[in-house]
């Protein structure tokens, strides 16, 4: 019977879920603002396979500090995300 409760309730959720999730889908799109955008300054070759290779003048956009030293963007020219020296960039805003 408990099964029977929860699988009905879990189709209610499921129907409900949709038309909420276009509309939290649309507003997670606009913090644009709050994103963070840089300018690489120099070229640099990853080292890992978590971190991003990129070249001077290249834009690295949803950048995300990590620690002091390290951030994780993408860069916009290639597509690829991953970590990057904070200190090849600056930030354009």
């Amino acid at each position: 019977m408990d099964r029977r409760s929860a699988g009905a309730a879990g189709v209610f959720q499921h129907h409900s879920h949709h038309p909420q999730q276009g509309y939290g889908h649309s507003l997670q799109s606009p913090p644009h603002s709050m994103q963070r955008v840089y300018r690489a300054l120099y070229d640099y070759a990853a080292h890992d396979h978590d971190e991003v290779s990129f070249r001077d003048g290249d834009v690295i956009v949803n950048a995300q500090p990590i620690d002091e030293g390290w951030m994780f963007g993408t860069v916009q020219r290639t597509g690829r995300s991953g970590m990057l020296p904070a200190n090849y960039v600056q930030s354009l805003h």
